[in-house]
């Protein structure tokens, strides 16, 4: 099976990962070819990679001659969808986040929403990536019985070693957060809940257009002392292997992978109730209700007391997930869309 995948690019996140997992898991029995619309770093090992313009799109995947394509992200689902629909080719679309809460403004997330929905239809085989953001999905018309629910997965790894970072005062609880800084991620929800746990540290892994601002009102609630804003970090796993807790105060998640990650180390996640984050998280964590940085700093302190026990729950709750079924799935779902089509 030749597959031929088109991202759409962006900033990275779900999707990017995604990508990084998922498609070397594809590449090892079938022809797996990379069409990148976007400005990203991304080359997944086994894969033909392919960096286009829009304009060059519908030229280069013909060369490609797929037998089926798998796209994600806005542009490659409307750009993938048009050209299946004039060419015969199937397409299945990966759907790996609640696109009204993708954009910014809401005038830009209504004029997604529009156009999404005019070829949303088109797509007969589509993949959520959890629960949630099926019937999100099935909220916005997609047809019925098109939806295939494939949670995102993590391969099994050796315990990572711990890393110790500078400035971190011993003894003192550390609790991290990974996440894009952008406020749909509700990094600045965490910085108002540190202030009702007293002794608390808290490590910052990500970057994104809210990063002076938040640093900014870390001074502002002062607590700039307890908290590290570490950049853009791939060696997550080290870091979190050796925190207490992991934050996910978002105000809307699809999913939450490095949620996945962190409990894979025995690290209990404190997350708000919010998308897939309950089904998610089981009983590896404590939940919270979303935008309420005091019932985050609750959540927080009753995991702490209880992190022994909530430790062995969050490795039990990570085994629901594993890589090589995500990858099964996929190719499952890949496969029955082009036999459908012959």
């Amino acid at each position: 099976m030749r597959i031929v995948e088109i991202y759409g690019g962006g900033d990275g996140g779900g999707a990017a990962r995604y990508m990084a997992d998922v498609l070397p898991g594809l590449a090892h029995s079938d022809e797996v070819h990379l069409v990148s619309l976007g400005r990203d770093h991304i080359s997944p090992q086994g894969c033909h990679l392919h960096r286009v313009r829009v304009a060059e799109f519908a030229a280069a995947v013909s060369a490609l001659r797929p037998d089926v394509l798998h796209t994600h992200g806005m542009r490659a689902n409307l750009l993938g969808r048009l050209y299946g629909r004039m060419r015969g080719v199937p397409v299945v679309t990966t759907v790996h986040s609640f696109l009204a809460r993708d954009y910014r403004s809401p005038e830009a997330a209504f004029a997604a929403l529009l156009l999404d929905g005019a070829t949303l239809q088109w797509s007969r085989y589509l993949i959520a990536v959890s629960e949630a953001i099926a019937q999100d999905l099935e909220q916005r018309g997609a047809l019925a019985g098109s939806v295939a629910v494939v949670p995102n997965g993590i391969a099994d790894a050796p315990p990572p070693d711990v890393l110790t970072l500078p400035g971190l005062v011993p003894g003192r609880p550390l609790l991290c957060i990974a996440a894009r800084l952008q406020h749909l991620k509700g990094v600045d929800i965490a910085l108002r809940a540190l202030v009702a746990i007293p002794g608390a540290q808290l490590a910052i892994m990500g970057e994104g257009p809210q990063g002076p601002a938040l640093e900014a009102l870390a001074q502002d609630l002062g607590c700039s002392d307890r908290v590290h804003f570490l950049g853009y970090r791939t060696d997550f796993p080290t870091i979190v292997a050796g925190a207490d807790l992991l934050l996910v105060p978002s105000r809307a998640e699809g999913f939450g992978l490095s949620a996945v990650e962190a409990m894979a180390q025995g690290v209990p996640v404190v997350a708000s109730a919010v998308g897939a984050v309950p089904w998610l998280v089981g009983t590896g964590g404590r939940l919270c209700r979303p935008e309420d940085a005091d019932d985050l700093a609750r959540a927080v302190r009753a995991a702490l007391a209880e992190r022994q026990s909530l430790s062995a729950a969050a490795r039990r709750e990570s085994r629901r997930f594993r890589l090589e079924e995500t990858v099964s799935a996929t190719r499952e779902v890949l496969r029955r869309a082009m036999e459908a089509e012959r």
